[in-house]
């Protein structure tokens, strides 16, 4: 198992919980950033992957709204680097992790994100390699998950903030 993320100490976090409760487990963690497509590729290169599933986003929509060529770098390049590196060792299938708000776009970062969704579609067409992707909403404990957000703001005696109060949220 390969871990590759730009986030240092959640991925030695990770590393430390998957060691303790798998031991036998041959693992390897590797920093790196997907927006790097020469980094991605020699990673590729060298890991010969069979499975991809690709998580690497932004998840914060107001703070994207305030850097959109982020957005883009990371949420649709960073995606195009790491499915095009697959396709390129001859990966057997490649999993896009997206967010709901790809469904009808409102913002920088579900815009950006349906994109690489349409660009993982297109490749899928002709790459050996199965290329797919699946939606989450909030998924509880994850990174940027808006529990945690709600969970800190009650522990501190509120206010409770909403986005919207007419949205509704899902939860996973």
């Amino acid at each position: 198992l390969v871990l590759f993320d730009n986030a240092e100490t959640p991925l030695f976090q990770f590393e430390q919980e998957l060691c303790a409760s798998f031991p036998e487990l041959h693992l390897r963690t590797i920093i790196g950033d997907v927006r790097d497509r020469d980094r991605v590729e020699a990673v590729f290169d060298e890991t010969l992957p069979e499975v991809v599933f690709h998580a690497a986003a932004y998840k914060h929509v107001p703070m994207m709204e305030d850097h959109p060529g982020l957005a883009v770098d990371n949420n649709l390049f960073g995606t195009k680097s790491a499915v095009d590196a697959a396709i390129a060792v001859g990966c057997e299938r490649f999993v896009m992790v997206s967010t709901d708000k790809a469904v009808n776009p409102t913002s920088i970062m579900g815009s950006t994100k349906r994109l690489a969704e349409l660009y993982i579609q297109h490749v899928n067409r002709t790459a050996a390699t199965a290329c797919s992707l699946v939606r989450f909403g909030n998924v509880l404990g994850s990174s940027g998950s808006a529990l945690e957000t709600w969970k800190k703001q009650i522990a501190d005696g509120g206010p409770v903030t909403l986005t919207d109060p007419r949205m509704t949220r899902y939860f996973m």
